[in-house]
């Protein structure tokens, strides 16, 4: 390390003062102060080095002084209109003639021409930084980067041609997701969650969330899905990468990615008109059904099939939904496969398909109340190696906080519960209190009681599906109507790669799903299912047992 000493200092001065002259000429508007800014800067350097400063690189750290010195002019000036030039950047942003910019630092011109550099390619940001802003010659970036000269021209050459493209499309986008980001909202999927969980798991990030929108309607590259959400490539790779690597999105080329997560964006037209289409199905199949149900009473009793206080209606919150479900799914059109291309095994274990609807900052204003028809299920528990099986779907009218709820513990418990291997003692607390508050027991004066259906055993399941009836004859040309023209609906606007998994979740949705819900509304409207009592919203549309 070398130390400049003070007899050194005049030939210094001798040396930089027209280049230093030059600098300062060359970003202020006029010659007078020029001949200040140069002083200032020669000023900073002799003090700096009287202060016993080490220098490595005498040249380097003049040039340091002189960019310090000038920001901090700039800065002192701010509030003064003033035509600066920065070294010929300026043609980066101009055409074939070069104008001044109006105060660099503080336009937006020059914020979005730095932020266009941090989208080149390696080798052109590192030869547009070190000659624009380091000043380094053209011979000298080809030493350090151990290339030719020419070489180096034609990339600098190259590189203001891309960043002025860039500007251009910058100055012309409006409302892209850096300024109006989007919100995913009502995640989830359809199948089975992996050990890292499910859609929400993998997408409640917003950068997530905008990755996957961006990339929807056609396959983007990092560099593209960068540009709509004007981030830096570099900040974004990984992020990609790791949605790629889950399958939420899919390299369809190379280095091309597109959305795999399905996005609502349903209309209100489109609200309403499947609205429309569900009520007539549910009108058309269920008061049919009910009856139907009704008219087994007897033989369904007969099967032994345990359902608390021998309340029938209670029953029939369970037979009715796992009844739709299996005769609306018999009756649907084929298709809708589930084969790895349509449900992604993952790479943590889960297959499903993941989807989420898009927030919209307006409501929409509907005729009907879509609450009394949400749903999550129908969900199924079960483990290798036991009998036991659990199934529920939640609703309206359930009381519960949906999937993650729902465990095979639940089933287990209430096994040990029913065969009487859970005595009510100070050892068994716990399964006590965790079936009491999930309500799959009641506290009567009698003792405590099984509030939930029980089918205890596959001989007492299958005497249950004998006495079901077969009303394939009405399901079958009301779900063919209902699943055609929601399909046709729900497609609108939505990308063709899409369509299979779109397809699988309307037969979900037609075949059971959605259906359900509104033929549970139906019957509680014509007065016909009455409403669960409260203790038993925890409980009804589920059912369990040593049946699987």
């Amino acid at each position: 390390m070398s130390t400049i000493r003070q007899f050194d200092m005049a030939e210094v001065i001798r040396t930089y003062s027209k280049p230093v002259f030059g600098f300062a000429l060359n970003r202020v508007k006029g010659r007078v102060e020029a001949e200040d800014l140069a002083q200032e800067i020669l000023l900073r350097l002799i003090t700096s080095v009287s202060s016993g400063a080490n220098v490595q690189n005498l040249e380097a750290y003049v040039w340091t002084i002189a960019r310090y010195t000038w920001a901090n002019w700039l800065k002192k000036r701010a509030h003064a209109p003033m035509t600066i030039e920065v070294n010929g950047m300026s043609e980066l942003l101009s055409g074939h003639e070069r104008t001044p910019l109006e105060q660099l630092l503080e336009t937006e011109a020059y914020r979005t021409l730095r932020h266009e550099i941090s989208f080149l390619s390696n080798i052109h940001r590192r030869i547009v930084v070190m000659h624009y802003y380091d000043e380094l010659k053209h011979s000298d970036i080809a030493k350090i980067l151990g290339i030719p000269v020419n070489t180096v021209k034609w990339h600098l050459h190259n590189a203001k041609k891309e960043l002025k493209k860039g500007m251009e499309r910058k100055m012309q986008e409006a409302g892209t997701l850096s300024v109006n980001p989007i919100r995913l909202t009502g995640t989830g999927h359809s199948g089975t969650p992996g050990q890292l969980g499910e859609t929400h798991d993998f997408l409640g990030r917003a950068l997530a969330q905008n990755i996957v929108f961006a990339a929807y309607h056609k396959p983007m590259t990092i560099h593209e899905i960068a540009r709509k959400l004007d981030i830096p490539p570099a900040l974004l790779e990984d992020e990609v990468m790791y949605l790629a690597d889950y399958a939420f999105l899919t390299e369809v080329s190379s280095g091309k990615y597109q959305s795999n997560t399905i996005i609502w964006d349903i209309t209100v037209e489109q609200w309403e008109a499947q609205h429309q289409l569900y009520k007539e199905c549910a009108a058309k199949v269920a008061d049919v059904h009910f009856e139907a149900l009704m008219d087994i009473r007897q033989q369904v009793q007969e099967t032994g099939v345990y359902y608390p206080d021998d309340d029938y209606n209670f029953l029939l919150w369970t037979l009715l939904p796992k009844n739709i479900e299996e005769q609306a799914w018999r009756c649907c059109p084929e298709g809708g496969s589930y084969d790895p291309t349509v449900a992604p095994v993952r790479k943590d274990g889960g297959h499903y398909i993941a989807y989420a609807t898009l927030e919209r900052s307006n409501k929409p204003k509907l005729s009907f109340d879509p609450r009394h028809y949400s749903f999550c299920g129908t969900m199924n528990r079960a483990c290798e190696g036991s009998p036991l099986y659990l199934w529920q779907l939640d609703t309206y009218w359930s009381d519960r906080p949906g999937w993650r709820h729902l465990n095979f513990k639940d089933v287990g418990v209430c096994y040990s519960f029913w065969k009487g291997k859970l005595p009510d003692d100070e050892l068994h607390r716990e399964q006590y209190a965790f079936l009491l508050e999930k309500e799959y027991i009641r506290k009567t004066e009698e003792g405590f009681r099984f509030n939930a259906v029980w089918i205890d055993s596959p001989e007492m399941l299958h005497r249950l599906n004998a006495v079901m009836p077969d009303l394939s004859n009405i399901y079958k040309p009301a779900i063919a109507n209902l699943y055609e023209k929601t399909l046709a609906i729900t497609m609108q606007n939505q990308p063709k790669h899409l369509a299979p998994q779109i397809a699988h979740m309307v037969r979900g949705n037609t075949g059971g799903g959605r259906l359900i819900t509104y033929i549970l509304k139906h019957l509680v409207d014509q007065g016909k299912l009455r409403e669960p009592l409260p203790h038993q919203k925890k409980t009804i549309t589920t059912w369990m047992g040593p049946v699987k």
